[in-house]
């Protein structure tokens, strides 16, 4: 999808750029950005707390700024996980000590609506704009692997109230079956999709992932749905769903 809405321009095969090394930088990069995040989550001094926050940010701007000079669409890509990584262990904090976990589900859901909407029709008018384009793509992608934060961060530690303990390990079995029926089902829902909507189209990198796109923004707008859901039963029932761990 990257590569049909992104312009790049071809890095010579003996650029630094080009080479191996700059992935091995990249994976170590990351492993700055995790190790801050989490160290920043614990630290109690200020002063200490927010230097390290500064060195994760720096880090994630380097990293970005890398897989840019890569000119490719999967060194892009791979800065998905980063925030992620940098926030969940935030978000889980957050959600021990102040609650709220209903309400990050319908946060996390909004965003992931917002993004996938993003990339099939604001992305595609950058087209050309090799700048704008990868600045939209970095912060939709960022953005994305936030929601994909903020949803674990606040379902599992919910999982406990809303089932009996007795039943937590089916609980907890039925939600990984029905991911992994995901997993497997949509990508061939999506291809399926792309073939249908691009009929006659034999070049990859112009094919247009509208369709799709949409297809899994209205999983986002289901997830919305299921939030608001929760976020009702739980206050008629009074369930906790909004209410801290730590007390």
């Amino acid at each position: 999808m990257l590569q049909c809405n992104l312009t790049f321009t071809e890095v010579p095969a003996d650029s630094f750029w080009a080479s191996s090394t700059v992935t091995f930088v990249q994976y170590g990069i990351m492993l700055v950005v995790a190790a801050t995040a989490f160290m920043f989550n614990f630290m109690k001094q200020r002063s200490l707390k927010y230097a390290v926050l500064a060195i994760s940010v720096a880090a994630l701007i380097a990293y970005c700024y890398m897989g840019y000079m890569r000119q490719s669409a999967e060194s892009i890509f791979a800065v998905f996980p980063l925030l992620a990584v940098g926030i969940t262990p935030v978000l889980g904090s957050y959600v021990d000590h102040k609650g709220k976990a209903a309400s990050m589900l319908v946060l996390g859901a909004l965003l992931l609506i917002a993004c996938h909407l993003t990339f099939a029709f604001i992305l595609p008018e950058f087209k050309g704009n090799q700048v704008g384009g990868v600045v939209v793509a970095y912060l939709t992608i960022l953005i994305l692997g936030a929601s994909f934060s903020l949803v674990p961060a606040s379902l599992w530690p919910s999982v406990p109230k809303l089932v009996d303990a007795k039943v937590i390990g089916s609980a907890y079995a039925l939600i990984f079956w029905i991911q992994n029926i995901g997993l497997w089902l949509f990508p061939l829902l999506i291809g399926k999709v792309l073939t249908a909507t691009n009929k006659g189209v034999t070049d990859a990198t112009q094919l247009n992932y509208t369709a799709p796109l949409v297809m899994l923004a209205g999983l986002g707008v289901a997830a919305l749905a299921i939030g608001l859901i929760l976020k009702v039963v739980d206050k008629k029932k009074g369930l906790g769903l909004e209410e801290p761990n730590i007390k």
